[in-house]
């Protein structure tokens, strides 16, 4: 708990308090008071330690009343609005005060600050709403920005903020971090989500405001001024809340309704909920007390609380033992975001605290999440409350008067014999804890008589040894500081110091003594306190005596700084400096003694800013220390420094890893160590405290982060509609953490612990006891002395005892020392240590307590030792059945039930999902509604089974009713509830009577059936629809007519069977065939057939039936003559093939024969197949011969009949004739065969079957002439890629030479590449020559048929054709139309350049006898005839036209040259045009086309052994 001390604050004399506000950032408070009979006002400034920052009575005075303040949000600007409308700013960072242009003349009502500080926004009595723009030094533009009229009073304001204050506080402390070289936070500062700190719509950009008027309208005035009624309410606006998580507006009207509305981004409303409250409206106050909780004080004696995300409501009540009236009403409430504290004002002068503290328990009940607090009692009734928004400072207003309340945190010490806590500012409990030694129990036995002093002997070993002494402290004055030693307690103030001794177990005022520091610590006879030197930079300790007295000084260097910190654990000292450096000092001598150096924490832990918390342990070998990192934020590890190795550990309380290295631990351990840290996770460190003996036990107070906590809660109303056994728990907001530290295992946390609700503050740990202070300190505790019954003060702490100590609060100091050597041993996974520490203890309530120990750290195997020693043969039994499981926590689950640990094994099935378990332990202990709740939604393979255990445990209570609804449900009604109700036959025929069971009603007419009740027996038994029952009981009963008309009538086969059995035996043949035919026993009516000669329903019965049948009746028509094509028949349908053969080829029944032999496969005998096939070819039915030659593998036999048959043949067929790899045919090689029925496919023209035979016969070339023969050109060009021949890659070009390779360039690339893998160069140089001339005669190309003329000389100069002389000439020739090519597209190029030069050479090739072999000659012609029109030499043009016709007198002219340069030279020389002259237009070339380099192509082709060139080459 805390304790506050409140200050008046000095406010003018006799003036009433009229506005007052808070300002943000540097927590100065702003106090409007006026005289109450009016004509005098004033506005004063306080600091946060309530001093006015003005030394004269008032900052700014006036002749009129002040209505109205406001601070700008960021800035030290003070908004200052006056009864007469005047309002003014007063700057208080340059003390300047600017006027506002009047623009009101009535009271101004309202005054607010926009979002972002540009704005001002100003309202009063008459309607009048203005805004204005205002700079940063608190300067006004003459002119508004707006004005409007609202028509009546105007009651609130409020401007949504355009920035979410956390997220640019957060923003800004990141980005100070990274400035300082922090470069974790500059990673956090870059990859922080902007988005959750920019508007997102218009109403929350910063510079807009809603008002409410008394009219009950809300007026949303945008940037522009524009302004909206966005809702209207009944009655005037009371109060006006923003709701940032749903971007929604809060109304409160005066008679307390409240209306929550959806803003869009143009201002409009859209209302969500509303809801109305009772209470006295006009003296109600409204607050925000956390995300989307409303906290409404109505004059009532409770708080009304409203959940806007749950749309729960709730209420906070005042208690008589916290200190209230009965009668006492709260009329004022704020909250504290910060400290999370809800504060109440009530009309008898108190004030009221609620902490706010959520934990898994309390969940549900949301009431049981606030703790109210102790009344703190005041000398005014307050009349409003406002809480600073950075300090702890709770400004309470009343008419008269301002106090402020400041936080003083309770103190308090402990140490291994004495814990004090302070309950009031001048008051604390001692509690003196007398250990007694065993002398001391001896003298008390030795009062006792001979016969019990033994008992009292061995009391002294067993029982509780300590004594505890309760004492109360009042001091003088006012002290902030405690600490305690041996006998002795101290407390101080800022001034003074007061020691009191224990002195026969009261407190004794030994002396006190004036001081200048806040930082002290006790010890034995010695007083530390810290002192700041002549220089404020330096530092110094004294020593003083309990008179005041200095002994000893201990001076600090410079760079060290000022001592912040001083602890004091068993003999050692701890001091620790602002600048961030620790020493440890030995008090065992006279005078303190340095141990070590000083140590720098900044050279160890990086972004140190300083120390929140630090201690040393009793023997001072290590400190455990929380600091406060650059950027503000508290650090979420805890450090534990080792000074003997100068080594620093840590564990991170947001992970719950820590900085130890895993892989020395095993398995076991690294499994604990991994469930702890998922336990403490999403916190950060507190508080940290060490054992007052145990030098390596800490514990740690762990904070739930913000970040965690609101991922909790919204997991939890996430799953609001989920049953609470899947809803995740929310986390508790203090953990209390018991952690070791040693040299080889670094931090280790040995359990988490979740404090009780009165539980507040943890003061320490003294083993095996954590010590809290109380949440609320109730008066009307007491509790009375053992010695003298006197009555004394109530206890402000409590005790929680250690985990490992639960059982054991009476044990003996031995059993103490073992049980913490083992506790300590197991923790470091020692287990045969932790053993040996305790093998000599012999109590069963220690083995038990150990075995508990072993449900948390789950350690199974020490479990069964410690059910060994305790002799429970039962719970060993059960964990050794358990370990059948796969999860460790099911089976700690089982120890920690055997060990009545229900709770914790609930959670551990829960934890590791065993949902099967989990119902059976609900079974188990009687909890039946949870366990069919687990059953039905998440063990629903077991639900039949627990509604039936259920059953029978209702049954066993005689809860027959209950009883019979679970085995229903469970499907055991059948045969359970018979069972059940047999004892009381007419509750069993009643249950019947209304049962549509058919079980149950066949169950019940047997039983009828058995007392002779036949009639009744018939009737269950039609209910029931047992229509065999029927029959038998109608036969019975010799009513066989009806049964015969049921048994027609149903068809019911055993019913039928019935009957038929019965005329059988009554010699009614004919009714017993009918009737064992309907029952579908065909066997019983064969045997009757066969008895009696009914040959004619032989055979058809025959069919209907089995094989056996079928082969039975064969048998029997066999031995008839006349009969035997009926026995073929039949053999032929059982599937008995050669026997149905050999009787047909003996009796000569060819029809039946064909029929078989369709049937025929592999199993039929080899010999009837080869006699069915001759059969089938003296019958000229070749294809079923060739069927059945198949079957019987006579594949060549098979082939040759295809062949001289010609038996069409198709793929099917064809993979049936090919014999398997290991396979011989019966004459000849298998490839022979496959060679023969390729030809046979040939001939049939089947080529790609053909193809497939041939390859599989090993002939691919006789393969590539069938594929061939079938013109399927993608499959020539896969087979020739894949045979890699030369000759089928020959035959494969050749072919693909036969298609238009012209119009396909891949067709192109497969010749040449086929030629050039096959080595037919002489046939790829004829195809180089074809392609010359295609470009000659189509494109009239000759630079391409350059190129392929060129390649088809490389080609065949390299060939190896057989006629050498043939290879000559055809080389010479390709020479001379290479020549020849060469000659006219040199002359082609030289037009241009060299006109002249070009017309000689072209008419010297004109001359060439051999030049049309090579070059067109209208090639050459055109090209002349053409340049000399152009150059317009048209006699010369016309004279080439004439010699080109008398040359080529077929020529058609238009095919050389242009049609137009044709009629352009004939007009010129006035030529007329002749009919049919002009032809075709000539086809237009491309002669834009890129040269192209003509290297040595075949070189690449010869050692590549492919080609890589393409028709683009050429074209």
């Amino acid at each position: 708990m805390a304790l506050y001390f409140d200050k008046a604050l000095h406010t003018p004399a006799e003036y009433i308090t009229i506005h007052s506000a808070w300002q943000k950032v540097s927590n100065i408070f702003a106090v409007c008071s006026g005289s109450p009979s009016g004509g005098a006002g004033h506005v004063n400034i306080y600091n946060s330690d309530g001093e006015k920052k003005n030394k004269s009575e008032s900052l700014i005075h006036r002749t009129y009343l002040p209505t109205r303040c406001a601070w700008h949000p960021g800035r030290n600007l003070l908004a200052i609005a006056w009864e007469n409308g005047e309002i003014q700013i007063w700057n208080d960072h340059n003390e300047e005060l600017h006027d506002v242009p009047q623009m009101h003349d009535q009271p101004i009502t309202v005054l607010e600050w926009s979002g972002n500080g540009s704005r001002l926004a100003s309202g009063d009595k008459s309607g009048i709403i203005a805004l204005w723009r205002v700079n940063d030094k608190g300067r006004v533009q003459l002119n508004p920005i707006c004005r409007h009229e609202l028509g009546s009073e105007v009651t609130q304001c409020i401007a949504p903020t355009g920035n979410n204050d956390a997220v640019m506080s957060k923003i800004a402390s990141l980005a100070k971090a990274a400035v300082r070289g922090d470069e974790k936070a500059l990673d956090q500062f870059l990859s922080y989500n902007q988005a959750d700190g920019t508007p997102k719509s218009g109403v929350t950009d910063g510079v807009s405001f809603f008002f409410g008027s008394a009219n009950g309208d809300v007026i949303f005035v945008n940037s522009k001024g524009d302004n909206i009624q966005c809702i209207k309410m009944d009655s005037a606006i009371k109060k006006l809340l923003l709701y940032s998580e749903r971007e929604a507006l809060v109304s409160i009207s005066s008679d307390l309704e409240i209306v929550v509305s959806q803003i869009h981004g143009d201002g409009k409303a859209e209302e969500l909920t509303a809801v109305k409250l009772s209470g006295q409206g006009t003296q109600s106050d409204i607050t925000w007390a956390g995300e989307g909780l409303l906290a409404a004080a109505t004059s009532d004696r409770s708080l009304r609380l409203w959940d806007l995300r749950s749309n729960d409501n709730y209420t906070l009540s005042l208690g008589v033992e916290q200190g209230y009236m009965d009668d006492e009403r709260i009329v004022c409430v704020a909250y504290s975001e910060q400290k999370r504290i809800l504060s109440a004002g009530t009309d008898k002068s108190h004030v009221a605290m609620w902490n706010f503290s959520p934990s898994a328990k309390s969940r549900r009940d949301p009431e049981q999440q606030w703790h109210l607090q102790q009344a703190t009692k005041l000398d005014v009734n307050p009349s409003k409350l406002s809480w600073a928004h950075r300090k702890q400072i709770l400004a309470v207003i009343s008419d008269r008067s301002v106090l402020y309340l400041n936080e003083q945190k309770m103190n308090w010490a402990l140490t291994k014999n004495l814990v004090a806590v302070q309950t009031s500012p001048k008051s604390a409990v001692v509690e003196l804890l007398i250990e007694q030694t065993a002398q001391s129990l001896m003298a008390q036995s030795m009062n006792v008589s001979a016969l019990s002093r033994s008992h009292a002997i061995n009391f002294m070993t067993s029982a509780q040894s300590q004594k505890t002494i309760l004492m109360e402290l009042q001091a003088d004055s006012l002290f902030t500081g405690l600490a305690v030693a041996n006998q002795t307690v101290a407390v101080w103030n800022t001034n003074q110091a007061t020691i009191y001794d224990i002195v026969n177990n009261k407190l004794v005022h030994s002396g006190s003594f004036p001081i200048l520091s806040s930082v002290c610590a006790l010890h034995d006879q010695s007083f530390f306190t810290a002192e700041i030197g002549r220089s404020k930079d330096i530092s110094k300790i004294e020593v003083r005596n309990f008179k005041g007295t200095v002994k000893q000084v201990v001076q600090f260097q410079d760079k060290e700084g000022e001592v912040s910190h001083m602890n004091v654990c068993g003999d050692y000292l701890l001091a620790a400096t602002k600048a961030g450096f620790i020493k440890i000092f030995n008090l065992t001598k006279r005078e303190a003694k340095a141990v070590g150096n000083a140590i720098d924490i900044r050279d160890v832990i990086p972004y140190f800013a300083s120390f929140q918390d630090i201690k040393c342990n009793s023997t001072g070998t290590k400190v455990a220390m929380i600091i406060r990192q650059e950027n503000g934020e508290a650090s979420s590890k805890l450090y534990v420094y080792d000074v003997e190795k100068d080594k620093m550990d840590n564990i991170d309380f947001a992970t719950g890893q820590s900085s130890d290295d895993l892989h020395t631990h095993s398995e076991a351990m690294k499994e604990s160590i991994a469930q702890h840290a998922a336990d403490v996770a999403g916190r950060y460190p507190v508080s940290v405290h060490w054992d007052t003996e145990e030098p390596a036990m800490l514990v740690c107070e762990a904070q739930l982060t913000d970040m965690a906590r609101k991922n909790a809660v919204k997991a939890s109303v996430s799953n609001t509609s989920v049953d609470e056994i899947e809803t995740p728990d929310i986390p508790v907001e203090e953990l209390v953490v018991l952690l070791y530290s040693t040299r080889d295992t670094g931090i280790l946390v040995q359990d988490s612990i979740e404090r009780n609700t009165d539980q507040a503050h943890l003061i320490g740990l003294r083993a095996p006891s954590f010590y809290f202070t109380k949440m609320v300190m109730n008066k009307q505790e007491e509790s009375r002395s053992e010695e003298n019954g006197e009555v004394s003060t109530a206890k402000p702490y409590s005790k929680l005892l250690m985990r490992d100590f639960v059982g054991l609060e009476d044990c003996d100091p031995t059993t103490r020392r073992a049980m913490m050597d083992f506790s300590f041993k197991l923790a470091m996974g020692n287990i045969d240590e932790a053993f040996k520490a305790i093998q000599l203890i012999k109590s069963e309530a220690v083995w038990e307590s150990m075995a508990k120990m072993c449900v948390k750290t789950k350690r199974v195997d020490v479990a069964k030792v410690c059910l060994g020693r305790m002799g429970h043969v039962r719970g060993a039994h059960a964990l050794r059945e358990a370990e059948k499981e796969p999860e460790l926590d099911a089976k700690v689950a089982m120890l920690a039930i055997q060990l009545g640990m229900n709770d914790e094994a609930e959670r551990l099935y829960k934890k590791c999902q065993r949902y099967d378990l989990l119902n059976q332990f609900y079974q188990a202990t009687g909890r039946w509604a949870k366990a069919l709740e687990v059953a039905e939604q998440l063990d629903r393979i077991h639900l039949r089974n627990t509604f039936h255990n259920y059953g029978k445990y209702l049954e066993s209570n005689e809860d027959f009713q209950g009883a019979t609804s679970c085995y229903e449900k469970a499907g055991t009604d059948s045969f359970e509830i018979p069972r059940m109700l047999f004892e009381d036959i007419e509750m069993l025929e009643s249950y019947i009577e209304n049962s549509t069971n058919k079980i149950f009603l066949r169950w019940w007419a047997q039983y009828m059936e058995s007392t002779g009740e036949m009639e009744e027996a018939l009737k269950y038994y039609q209910q029931a629809n047992d229509i065999l029952s029927l029959v038998r009981v109608y036969c019975y009963c010799g009513n066989v007519e009806k049964a015969v008309t049921i048994a027609n009538e149903t068809r019911n086969r055993a019913a039928c069977y019935h009957l038929a059995r019965h005329f059988e035996n009554n010699d009614d043949v004919k009714q017993a065939i009918h009737f064992y035919t309907s029952a579908a026993t065909y066997g019983n009516a064969i045997r009757i057939c066969k008895e009696h000669g009914f040959e004619d329903q032989l055979i058809n019965l025959s069919l209907l039936g089995s094989k056996n049948d079928m082969i039975d009746a064969a048998t029997y028509y066999e031995t008839r003559p006349d009969l035997v094509d009926k026995a073929v028949l039949l053999y032929h349908k059982a599937g008995h093939f050669s026997k149905a053969l050999k009787l047909a080829f003996d009796t000569q029944q060819f029809a039946a024969l064909e029929s078989i032999a369709q049937d025929l496969d592999e199993r039929a005998d080899p010999v009837l197949l080869e006699r069915c096939a001759k059969f089938f070819i003296d019958h000229g039915q070749y294809d079923k011969a060739v069927s059945l030659l198949v079957i019987a593998k006579q594949y060549t036999e098979a082939v040759n009949l295809c062949l001289q048959n010609n038996v069409e043949l198709n793929e099917t067929l064809v993979e049936r004739l090919t014999p398997q790899k290991d396979e011989t045919p019966s004459s000849g090689t298998r490839e022979q065969l496959l060679m023969k029925l390729g030809d046979c496919c040939m001939k049939q023209g089947a080529y790609h079957l053909a193809c497939k035979k041939y390859t599989q016969a090993g002939d691919r070339e006789r393969a590539m002439r069938a594929l061939l023969k079938s013109g399927d050109t993608e499959k020539i060009i896969f087979f020739a890629g894949v045979s890699r021949s030369r000759n089928i890659y020959v035959m494969a070009a050749n072919y693909l030479q036969s298609l238009d390779w012209r119009a396909d360039p891949e067709i192109m690339k497969h010749i040449i590449n086929y030629y050039t893998k096959g080595r037919a160069l002489d046939s790829l140089a004829g195809f180089y020559d074809a392609c010359a001339q295609v470009e000659i005669d189509e494109y009239q190309n000759y630079d391409k048929a350059l190129g392929a003329l060129t390649e088809a000389f490389k080609c065949l100069s390299k060939a190896k054709m057989p006629n050498k002389q043939q290879q000559e000439d055809k080389i010479t020739e390709l020479k001379t139309r290479i020549a020849l090519v060469k000659k006219f597209i040199q002359a082609k190029r030289l037009l241009d350049s060299d006109p002249a030069e070009a017309i000689k050479q072209c008419h010297v090739l004109l001359a060439e006898p051999d030049l049309d072999s090579a070059v067109r000659i209208g090639d050459v012609y055109g090209m002349l005839i053409e340049h000399h029109a152009q150059n317009q030499v048209y006699d010369k043009a016309s004279q080439l036209m004439k010699e080109m016709q008398d040359r080529i007198p077929t020529v058609n002219m238009a095919y050389y040259v242009n049609v137009q340069t044709i009629e352009t030279v004939q007009q010129a020389l006035g030529i007329s045009t002749r009919q049919g002259e002009t032809g075709n237009k000539r086809v237009a070339l491309d002669s834009d086309e890129d040269e192209i380099d003509k290297g040595d192509i075949s070189e690449e082709i010869y050692e590549n052994g492919d080609s890589t060139i393409d028709m683009y080459r050429f074209r």
